[in-house]
């Protein structure tokens, strides 16, 4: 959310997502067709199937992937809209299209919407079905469903994360490499829990026609798990923390061209600017607009999606030209300009309306640059400065935000950044003007070696590494035995925490 010393934000309002089954196909090698195994389609014949599957079918289950491809893709969500590049009955997550500078630059998902469910499944019995339902999954299942065996998928659907952007364009990824040959973004994902079980499929052993999963079943035939995520048992208890895991994506294909909205505000469709200190809202449709729009910029920031933000505050603008004498909208404006990635801007912007703000001109230039300062530190990234104390103040922002989703990976390098620099504020501290800034970044340093610790240990699932994490402050100590008495620590971390690591 905007912060509340110049806000006030409305409700985030996500969007339901359809839990409706996909159609289309995939598999290595001549699958079978409906009819059993007695006619086989040829290579070709399978590659053309997949394709035109994938042309008309946008919501997999991606129940094949493993706990660290959905420990990635989790991991990916909470930073960014995640795009891939999805052709035939593959699709692969393109985890290097993301500006590093500015989380949410393509949109971002903010906070799911959690429902209640049930459970729900369905049988594969051959590898046209298998085809058909599965598509992600032929080339690891489709050995299975020709050796006789038969499939059954059983997940709940908990809730759903939707992401700010209705359409993503060609021109929106054009200057990042990291997004060559990507074909959709996932728009929205089901979260939940999954079980997909598999028994031999052998009809003249099976009452009713039931199947090796019906009730006539004979019990010389176990089924078996090939495949879970989350905890089913999870779902129907109150704790539903082992019931948030990816099962379904819904993709939306990059449209062609550039995109309308540019990165310059729409033509203007208001009247003159009215003098300064007109309400904003006043009557006609075009405030009306504005008003929508400046609501939506609120959700967008609140969801991290600084640029989605700051494009809604230029739409509003566009509405209602005596916005930008509204000092409300160009503090929350400048805000979203620095949330965006332009934090030179933004500060620029902010500190202007700051400045604008105060009538009888009470603020002294320190002051306003104090406080332009410190709302940079509260939406910057951290990658936009050269200042260490700003830097340590805005990774360890980024550090909690990654800990949350128990991102290793962006812990360990944010840790080893903010590492880097804790010997520099100590040596900065002496007399420096800002040494309350230093000071504060200090502090936060030291404690977000215990971040870093946990993130790790709960996201690699080895106590191990969780350790080398929090030795990283003993380079820092002159304390003997540092390493020492940091193992014991640890080790009492992970019994009081309960950490799931080994």
């Amino acid at each position: 959310m905007l912060p509340m010393s110049y806000v006030s934000l409305s409700p985030f309002a996500a969007l339901a997502v359809a839990a409706t089954l996909t159609a289309a196909c995939g598999g290595n090698g001549p699958p079978p067709t409906m009819q059993g195994r007695s006619g086989m389609l040829s290579a070709t014949a399978a590659a053309q199937k997949c394709e035109e599957a994938a042309k008309g079918h946008e919501r997999p289950f991606v129940v094949e992937w493993d706990a660290t491809d959905l420990a990635s893709f989790e991991a990916k969500a909470a930073r960014d809209t995640v795009l891939v590049k999805y052709e035939g009955c593959k699709l692969e997550v393109l985890y290097q299209c993301s500006d590093p500078v500015a989380p949410g630059v393509f949109g971002a998902y903010g906070t799911p919407q959690f429902t209640s469910g049930t459970v729900q499944g369905f049988e594969v019995k051959n590898e046209g079905e298998l085809y058909a339902k599965l598509p992600l999954g032929a080339a690891n299942l489709s050995g299975r469903v020709q050796a006789g065996e038969q499939l059954q998928l059983k997940y709940f659907v908990s809730g759903v994360a939707t992401t700010t952007r209705d359409a993503l364009y060609r021109s929106d990824l054009a200057k990042n490499p990291g997004c060559s040959g990507a074909t959709h973004f996932v728009w929205a994902y089901n979260l939940g829990a999954f079980e997909l079980l598999t028994a031999e499929n052998n009809s003249a052993e099976a009452s009713g026609g039931a199947g090796a999963f019906g009730a006539g079943a004979k019990r010389s035939h176990e089924q078996k798990s090939v495949g879970a995520g989350g905890k089913m048992s999870a779902c129907e208890s109150q704790d539903q923390r082992g019931c948030r895991v990816p099962i379904r994506l819904a993709l939306r294909a990059i449209s062609p061209g550039d995109n309308p909205l540019g990165d310059a505000p729409p033509t203007v469709k208001a009247s003159m600017p009215s003098a300064a200190g007109e309400p904003a809202a006043a009557s006609g449709s075009a405030a009306g607009e504005a008003k929508q729009h400046w609501d939506d910029a609120r959700k967008k920031f609140e969801q991290g999606d600084g640029a989605g933000c700051l494009a809604a505050m230029n739409r509003a603008l566009s509405f209602d030209l005596r916005l930008s004498d509204n000092h409300d909208f160009k503090t929350e404006r400048a805000i979203c300009v620095m949330a965006s990635g332009k934090c030179d801007e933004g500060k620029k912007d902010f500190r202007a309306a700051l400045a604008a703000a105060d009538i009888k001109r009470e603020q002294q230039d320190w002051q306003l640059d104090r406080d332009t300062r410190k709302m940079s530190n509260k939406v910057c990234p951290s990658g936009g400065t050269t200042n260490d104390a700003d830097f340590v103040l805005r990774a360890d922002r980024e550090l909690q935000a990654a800990a949350k989703v128990n991102d290793a990976k962006s812990c360990a390098m944010l840790i080893d950044a903010i590492s880097s620099r804790y010997d520099k504020l100590t040596q900065q501290m002496k007399g420096a003007p800002d040494f309350d800034v230093i000071g504060q970044a200090q502090a936060r340093a030291g404690n977000d070696y215990d971040i870093a610790a946990a993130c790790v240990a709960k996201g690699t699932k080895k106590c191990a590494d969780g350790l080398k994490q929090l030795e990283k402050q003993c380079a820092h100590s002159p304390m003997q035995g540092c390493k020492d008495v940091v193992a014991k620590s640890w080790q009492n971390t992970v019994a009081r925490m309960k950490l799931d690591c080994r």
